[in-house]
């Protein structure tokens, strides 16, 4: 059995409570424990609680001096401009009304995967709603091509049109199950396996499309040669987790170096690609230093040292919700957010007692400033994604 031993009760230290025109202090009688030497305010007539709670969270290696002495990549003005000359080619390329429909679709998959798709939202929409105008005549000309139709459904269906599932049923036969030589064509069954996580409640054929892919896909990993590495490189990436479920930016890191050994790379686009991952990349550094200096000067982490101080993993966060450089004002507004929200949930599951938390839990709803600072954030991170 723990025995708690309790001192006398120690002077009440100051709560400071902001005020529209003035700090107010409010004293709360507390004990302290010897176990941690912590104090804590007590309600009367509620015993201590035993023990203080702890999850043992490790201090984290990304500490304010260590995120300020990381170096940006410098981009030259030649670096620039070539950047603005690649810009310019590739949406001549989007905009070719010559190109076939499968190499348009490629290109506008490549560019996602890419990573530099943000640069051309509007010239991708238009092509978009240029091929989704002829649907019909591009699905009679590609029924026999799963690779293409898979690709198509994907690409529509994530930029908000509406195509059915109905499509994938002239892959199957009589019985109603999938074509067996599906089962030989490796990249059509990664296009489907992809595809099939773009459904949604009751498409149950986009569901026998998943199980389908992957039996098969996993049979290729089993018995594939060494002759097909890159092409295993793609399988076993997406079975590990399917593109859909990704984190854009980390994909796209891997999908150069992948993209660079393709066969139909176009070296346009892994040229841009490179030179705007750098850049990129710089954003994200300066934008990660300024929060991080915000948290420092806080010291919240310093004051609650039984939270977690996770800063770089809750920027990293909002880089996956929103990667593109625009969206700036939401990541660091998000940012922010997410470390106040880490330190209460921390507060609340780990540290402190259950009567503690009621007091908390009302001075928080007595504070009409904490909502409108709460509010504030969320409003900040909306209008930023908009």
């Amino acid at each position: 059995m723990v025995l708690l031993h309790l001192a006398s009760p120690s002077p009440a230290p100051f709560i400071l409570l902001t005020s529209p025109d003035r700090w107010l202090r409010r004293e709360l009688p507390t004990v302290q424990s010897l176990i941690d030497g912590l104090s804590f305010p007590q309600r009367r007539g509620v015993r201590a609680c035993a023990m203080r709670r702890s999850a043992n969270y490790r201090p984290s290696l990304w500490h304010n001096k260590y995120i300020q002495s990381l170096t940006s990549t410098d981009i030259i003005e030649r670096d620039a401009k070539r950047l603005d000359e690649l810009k310019e080619e590739v949406a001549r390329m989007i905009n070719e009304e010559t190109v076939v429909v499968d190499d348009k679709l490629e290109l506008i998959d490549a560019l996602q995967q890419l990573g530099i798709d943000y640069h051309f939202e509007k010239e991708i929409k238009h092509a978009l709603d240029s091929i989704f105008s002829k649907f019909d005549d591009i699905r009679v000309e590609t029924k026999d091509n799963a690779y293409i139709i898979a690709l198509l459904f994907r690409l529509l269906r994530g930029h908000g049109f509406r195509v059915s599932q109905d499509i994938f049923d002239q892959f199957k036969d009589e019985n109603g199950s999938f074509k067996s030589n599906l089962s030989n064509q490796i990249k059509s069954l990664l296009s489907l396996y992809e595809t099939s996580y773009m459904a949604v409640e009751g498409e149950d054929t986009l569901i026998e499309t998943q199980n389908f892919t992957i039996q098969h896909l996993n049979n290729f990993l089993s018995n594939s040669s060494h002759d097909s590495h890159n092409l295993r490189d793609y399988v076993a990436n997406a079975l590990e987790q399917p593109l859909h479920w990704r984190m854009e930016k980390l994909h796209t890191r891997w999908f150069i170096d992948v993209y660079e050994k393709e066969e139909k790379m176009r070296p346009l686009l892994l040229e841009f690609a490179k030179l705007d991952f750098n850049v990129v990349q710089n954003t994200y550094k300066g934008e990660l230093k300024e929060v991080s200096r915000w948290w420092s000067n806080l010291g919240l982490w310093e004051k609650l040292p039984f939270s977690r101080d996770r800063l770089a993993e809750n920027y990293l966060w909002s880089v996956g919700w929103a990667f593109a450089p625009k969206h700036f004002a939401f990541r660091l507004a998000q940012t922010k957010a997410n470390c106040l929200v880490t330190a209460i949930d921390d507060l609340y599951d780990v540290y402190g007692s259950l009567d503690e938390l009621e007091l908390f839990t009302e001075a928080v709803d007595r504070s009409t400033y904490i909502y409108i600072y709460i509010y504030a954030i969320l409003l900040l991170s909306f209008t930023a994604t908009v």
